[in-house]
């Protein structure tokens, strides 16, 4: 393999780094397992970096980038910056344990999926089984990503009839998140007068 000059610009793949903004849909969903089977497959990195800023997306399509990111060989790290909310967030808290950072003003949404349906009564009815084993899997996501130890506490707290907007202090103490990340830069104080 040739070595690479230092002074060379490197892009965010040589540096494991995975950046999601916006929805995760289905494209972004595809395109995320791909860089994670890329990083997988590749020896230019040692872990992966994904940093979160999405309001959410489906749930399918999160399930989909959390799988393989429990498949993965790389421990994946993950950043939450700006919005972290509904499966954002539950991408967010699939990272490896202890390395799960928010930034300080990052906002982090929980609330139960919503759906849409349409059909006749037959769809209807099939459709509200997948409705019923999301649910379950997403309360087992919840007691296996957070400090919550029954389904009754990861409701009350987290998957409410509202929504959860939580500060990342309080994501700290649910045990969704594992560190804030403190500023680097002091701050300034302005003077009275």
């Amino acid at each position: 393999m040739e070595k690479k000059d230092p002074t060379e610009h490197r892009t965010l793949d040589e540096y494991g780094v995975i950046f999601v903004s916006g929805e995760i849909d289905s494209g972004e969903a595809e395109s995320v397992c791909q860089k994670i089977i890329e990083f997988n497959i590749s020896q230019e990195a040692n872990s992966i970096q994904l940093i979160i800023n999405s309001p959410g997306g489906l749930c399918a399509s999160g399930f989909a980038v959390i799988d393989l990111m429990d498949w993965s060989r790389l421990p994946v790290y993950t950043t939450g910056v700006g919005i972290i909310g509904s499966m954002a967030l539950c991408v967010f808290m699939a990272g490896e344990a202890g390395r799960r950072v928010l930034t300080p003003r990052t906002s982090i949404l929980s609330h139960r999926f919503s759906g849409f349906n349409w059909g006749n009564h037959s769809e209807l009815v099939a459709r509200r089984r997948e409705e019923d084993l999301m649910h379950h899997r997403l309360i087992d996501h919840y007691l296996r990503h957070t400090g919550l130890n029954t389904e009754e506490e990861v409701v009350e707290k987290l998957l409410r009839d509202t929504d959860t907007w939580l500060t990342p202090s309080e994501a700290i103490e649910l045990g969704i998140a594992d560190i804030i990340q403190q500023d680097r830069k002091p701050v300034m104080k302005r003077e009275e007068g």
